[in-house]
């Protein structure tokens, strides 16, 4: 008698290649062609409006000129000056036509916090709020830059605060850092360092949903160089995060008493630890100044 069991078949997966117009019909039904037009009307927009108030203030300018007859070496004296004024004049009039279109935008789908759906069509995003979230992303983005870049860096606090959903109190330092266009609330006497991020949206794999929750540095909070704070993130009153450190989505920072908050994620470190990882020199020189400040 055979009691040996019958071999179960091995199954075999038959793959079939595509041929290259099946791949071509799957990538054509995938792909997604944004409306082009919208972003060419905001950059003409944003370009030209501005353009026509400077324009207006030199004319009013020269007419003064001719009015008073200034002389020709005082109108190239007061050039400089001029320049400044039509540099600042075209950032603030294009804060405030964006301003304007920012209205509108609300109007059509008000800007809003929440998880977002992005999934597409063939044409378009099927989320509306999303599509005009891309469309005021895209506005900001002109008026930030040229801002930030300028002679006057501190006018990036004037542009959030007076074109988006923004909260920015008085004393506000922003530094050489990667704004957040949308829901941020820096209160007073928040510190941005050069190189951290701030950002209020993030895409939760490369298809996963939007997520846009506000970003908070409450007073006298810190952000280190090269620090990052996920949407949802607070740093609470008085604390300050190391450089390098990552606020994940959602957190709250508190300082309580720990002295130093660094890592990823950031989390509090003890004084000791810390002047542990110090070499021994400069171990010596704090502990010896420590000791002198409690005498």
């Amino acid at each position: 008698m055979n009691n040996q069991q019958p071999k179960s078949k091995k199954r075999r997966f038959n793959f079939r290649k595509k041929t290259s117009d099946e791949l071509a019909d799957e990538w054509a039904e995938k792909s997604v062609e944004l409306p082009r037009m919208p972003f060419f009307y905001i950059n003409i927009y944003q370009f030209c409006m501005p353009i026509f108030v400077v324009i207006g203030i030199n004319f009013f300018i020269y007419y003064l000129y001719e009015l008073l007859a200034v002389q020709i070496f005082l109108q190239i004296i007061f050039l400089p000056l001029i320049f400044i004024i039509d540099y600042l004049m075209y950032i603030w009039s294009m804060t405030k036509f964006c301003k304007i279109l920012h209205w509108y935008y609300n109007k059509q789908s008000p800007a809003k916090t929440g998880v977002f759906s992005r999934k597409f069509t063939k044409h378009n995003v099927a989320d509306r709020g999303v599509h005009y979230y891309h469309l005021r992303g895209f506005m900001y983005k002109w008026p930030v830059f040229i801002s930030k870049k300028s002679i006057f860096p501190w006018m990036v606090n004037f542009v959030l605060r007076d074109m988006a959903a923004n909260k920015i109190d008085k004393d506000v330092i922003y530094g050489d850092a990667y704004v957040s266009l949308e829901f941020t609330n820096l209160q007073q006497g928040a510190i941005i360092m050069d190189g951290a991020t701030l950002s209020s949206h993030v895409n939760d794999s490369i298809f996963g949903n939007l997520t846009i929750e506000e970003v908070t540095v409450e007073k006298d909070g810190v952000m280190q160089t090269n620090s990052i704070m996920a949407p949802g993130g607070t740093i609470s009153e008085g604390t300050a995060i190391g450089p390098k450190s990552y606020v994940p989505k959602g957190w709250r920072i508190e300082r309580e008493d720990s002295q130093f908050i660094y890592g990823a994620p950031a989390k509090k470190f003890r004084q000791s630890s810390f002047i542990d990882l110090l070499p021994e020199e400069i171990k010596t020189q704090w502990l010896e100044k420590q000791k002198k400040i409690q005498k």
